[in-house]
């Protein structure tokens, strides 16, 4: 299946970037969302990420211009996704936002558009429950900056296609992106992972084994990670990181998944991570 035409739903940080790398990679690309303010927004992040592009040599601002020229956006789920030959979801991360658009987008599309969900833990069998499609649903979990960062999950249900595998692994490829493909499993893997270091590192500072900028620094220089557990959990987002956990853990009720107390009340209090401006640096910073 040849693919010339995407549409991303969604215009929120994962959403944009991957409307950014779809645009860069010569598709014609429309992202919708529900209200017109989050999709300027969402341009916004996009122009400013081109731009460091340029700035940095890696982009000549012709190609920026010709990227952008690509890029439309739209509040009309209809009109976004009615010609499209692959759509990604990218909206918030709760099945009971994502179900409904996959319902939409089933009378929407046409039979054979592709359905893919930038889920980050929900199994793509129940978002494909909501369409009378299945063998076309797939998980394409990028990372967070979809720009930067390589690696995709592709996730593939028990329903999802060989034809389907195939497409999405050309295109995601096409995107400039390396991809594994994953069981549809709680969590998949990278967040299977990543999860448990969020929630241990959470019960160190409970249990006041060092100071946040310590548990980071010790981290990077000990695994050569670019960014520390809490670094990367105030990117994340916080509500998030105990989303996740708390999915797994219902789906499995494995207890090392149990998010940590202190992940819970942050959450209450509204301290989500960099986007909410507040996080682990503002609420335990030292100094």
């Amino acid at each position: 299946m040849a693919i010339s035409k995407v549409c991303v739903v969604g215009s929120g940080t994962m959403g944009s970037g991957i409307a950014q790398v779809s645009a860069q990679a010569g598709y014609e690309t429309t992202m919708v969302d529900i209200k017109q303010e989050f999709l300027d927004r969402g341009m916004s992040n996009i122009k400013a990420s081109l731009g460091k592009f340029v700035e940095k040599g890696r982009m000549k601002q012709e190609e920026m211009g010709e990227t952008l020229a690509r890029l439309r956006t739209t509040v009309d789920m209809k009109d976004a996704a009615r010609d499209a030959d692959y759509v990604i979801e990218a909206a918030f991360e709760r099945a009971e936002v994502k179900l409904p658009i996959f319902a939409q987008l089933e009378d929407v599309c046409r039979k054979e558009t592709i359905l893919a969900s930038n889920t980050s833990g929900i199994p793509v069998s129940l978002l494909a429950s909501a369409t009378r499609r299945p063998d076309k649903v797939i998980g394409t979990h990028f990372m967070n900056p979809v720009p930067l960062m390589k690696g995709v999950e592709i996730v593939r249900s028990l329903l999802t296609s060989d034809e389907t595998l195939s497409t999405s692994l050309d295109f995601v490829k096409s995107l400039g992106k390396e991809t594994v493909v994953v069981k549809d499993s709680p969590g998949f893997v990278t967040n299977r992972i990543v999860t448990l270091v969020f929630n241990e590192a959470a019960k160190l500072l409970e249990e006041n084994l060092a100071s946040i900028e310590d548990i980071d620094k010790i981290e990077k220089l000990s695994h050569n990670w670019p960014m520390g557990p809490f670094e990367l959990a105030d990117l994340v987002g916080i509500d998030v990181v105990v989303d996740l956990l708390e999915g797994i853990y219902r789906e499995t009720g494995w207890e090392r998944y149990k998010p940590a107390p202190l992940l819970k009340r942050m959450v209450e209090i509204g301290y989500t991570g960099r986007k909410a401006g507040k996080g682990f640096y503002q609420l335990f910073a030292q100094g």
